[in-house]
């Protein structure tokens, strides 16, 4: 009922405040008979979601512009020792509740609640399809010896493991070239997304990158 409900529009699949709620196609939902959440939208609406982006940097900047400006704000908030409550602030940039969540996970762990939370561990092997030595965001049981893992599911869907292995290829060559400070391993990291569509953009934006971010790159000077 709820993937009918879902698939056919009469339900929202979007689980995160700050991305655009696009629905996603019923084929898509159909045929995956999963419910994809919100970040997947970059994914399955690549073209969409650059539409709405640019939009957003010729309207105000883009996002992460917005949440420096609003970071500077918390920050001048956070210099008042009188301040008691949570800023308003804090809800504009996508993490009004990862301050409670990072305390009942800090409570946990001191107090040994041996409580439930959805942390990023590795999972070693309680998923049985992918690598054992891959994080994985799960539940697990806090407490003072750490985390426990009590994962929901223990074999990914077959339907969308291609995705799952090509976005971890991405990150693992992308933890690489941050160690190396190989251009060429930062190029492998880019053509593996598949947020970038193209050999030639992706060299173009590492080298725009680097050269812009290089005071904060120092692995990378020439």
């Amino acid at each position: 009922e709820l993937l009918d409900g879902v698939a056919s529009g009469r339900l929202t699949a979007n689980s995160v405040k700050n991305i655009f709620d696009l629905p996603f196609s019923e084929g898509l939902i159909r045929s995956l008979r999963l419910i994809p959440c919100s970040y997947l939208l970059y994914y399955f609406k690549p073209k969409e979601m650059l539409a709405i982006e640019m939009g957003e940097y010729y309207k105000g900047g883009a996002r992460a512009q917005v949440v420096q400006k609003v970071e500077k704000q918390l920050f001048e908030l956070y210099k008042n020792p009188d301040l008691k409550v949570k800023p308003k602030e804090l809800e504009q940039r996508g993490g009004a509740y990862y301050s409670d969540a990072a305390c009942e996970v800090i409570n946990a762990i001191y107090n040994d609640k041996q409580t439930e939370h959805y942390v990023n561990i590795p999972h070693h092997g309680h998923v049985d399809n992918i690598p054992a030595d891959w994080a994985v965001e799960m539940s697990c049981t806090l407490g003072r010896d750490g985390a426990k893992p009590t994962p929901r599911i223990t074999h990914f869907d077959e339907k969308v493991l291609g995705l799952i292995y090509t976005i971890k290829g991405f990150e693992v060559a992308a933890s690489q070239a941050a160690i190396s400070g190989e251009l060429n391993d930062v190029l492998l990291a880019l053509n593996l997304s598949p947020l970038i569509h193209s050999d030639r953009d992706a060299e173009q934006l590492a080298r725009e990158m680097i050269l812009v971010h290089e005071k904060w790159l120092p692995n990378f000077a020439a």
